[in-house]
């Protein structure tokens, strides 16, 4: 069975919302988002920087949401939630399976970091700044390529949904989220009605 190492609001959501999709069992080991938590030894020999998520399954550890993403499919999707590998379709589907970690996350985490997680001290304003401006780029592009389609991939549900739907539940945590985008609003609403997602969320 696979045990995810989880800690609330994080990537992780990602991963434990893909198992629920696919329906396969797991093992939750749910982490404070702290130090104590995070950076303990025990958790460090799981993930060397001290992040989530991680999974261990019968001695595989494994790290980075999107790996865990691609390994899960690999190994137990048969097919579901990706579409043929090979194809232009299956090529479009790694596009945004990427780019929700390589180009929407960065701004995003520069936000958590910058204007929630740090000490005052630590804090830069205007990197807050820039980073809402370049999410809210992201936003932008991503309003124009749902246009006319319920999802990332068009009509179905995919893996790139449950890694794009956590950078917009951070979105809209945020406050970015707003009617300047209507297509995303759209497209978060039936990310956020499916069970999977909301049993993931509130975990």
């Amino acid at each position: 069975m696979i045990k995810v190492y989880h800690a609330p609001n994080t990537r992780s959501v990602r991963i434990v919302w893909l198992l629920e999709e696919l329906g396969l069992p797991y093992e939750l080991k749910t982490l404070a988002f702290n130090p104590k938590d995070l950076q303990s030894e025990e958790y460090l020999a799981i993930h060397p920087y001290g992040q989530v998520p991680s999974i261990d399954e019968d001695g595989l550890i494994l790290n980075e949401s999107g790996a865990i993403t691609q390994y899960i499919l690999a190994k137990y999707g048969k097919g579901r939630l990706e579409p043929k590998a090979g194809t232009p379709e299956h090529a479009r589907f790694l596009y945004w399976l990427h780019f929700a970690e390589a180009t929407f996350m960065p701004p995003l985490g520069n936000i958590a970091q910058h204007a929630f997680i740090r000490p005052e001290a630590e804090r830069i304003p205007q990197l807050v700044m820039e980073s809402q401006a370049k999410a809210k780029k992201v936003l932008s592009v991503l309003d124009r390529e749902l246009a006319g389609k319920p999802f990332i991939c068009g009509n179905d549900f995919t893996a790139a949904d449950t890694m794009l739907g956590y950078n917009l539940l951070l979105s809209k945590m945020f406050g970015l989220l707003s009617d300047d985008y209507p297509n995303v609003v759209a497209y978060f609403g039936r990310l956020a009605a499916r069970p999977g997602f909301q049993k993931a969320t509130a975990k």
